[in-house]
């Protein structure tokens, strides 16, 4: 099976209903191991802790093209539509306008939803525990989830 002609993560990018905010703030968690955006953090003088993205508005780093934080944008956004659970798993929002695609590309194993959910399988074993709790803790509270793996 080839992989469609279109990127998921191209449709992702022109998408960007998950960089806005609904009717409460939005906390995005940064990692102990994220150091290029904690230094960026830091010098434009923002809590390295994480990004707060007020109600009804955007989160600051969105631009016309997605994230202009490229890189090293947060691990939390870097892998959504995928959430951490609270037993240290990955669970998928289903309210991502594509999760129901993402889903369906990962039967092929050279699709970009595949590499991303091995890779993000693999960030996720480093996080520390009070990483995983305070991710899953924000999966509970702003996402539907369904349990992948």
């Amino acid at each position: 099976m080839g992989c469609p002609s279109t990127s998921f993560f191209e449709k992702c990018k022109k998408c960007k209903a998950c960089c806005r905010a609904a009717s409460s703030f939005v906390r995005i968690y940064v990692c102990r191991h994220e150091e290029d955006l904690i230094k960026l953090l830091r010098a434009d003088g923002m809590d390295e802790a994480y990004i707060t993205v007020p109600p009804s508005a955007s989160c600051r780093f969105l631009g016309d093209d997605g994230c202009i934080l490229g890189d090293i944008k947060p691990f939390q956004c870097r892998l959504y539509p995928l959430l951490i659970l609270s037993d240290g798993s990955l669970g998928l929002d289903p309210a991502c306008t594509y999760s129901g695609e993402y889903i369906s590309r990962l039967s092929d194993h050279s699709s970009d939803a595949r590499r991303h959910l091995e890779a993000m399988k693999r960030e996720a074993a480093t996080l520390t525990d009070k990483e995983r709790q305070l991710l899953s803790e924000w999966s509970r509270y702003v996402c539907d989830i369904v349990k992948l793996y």
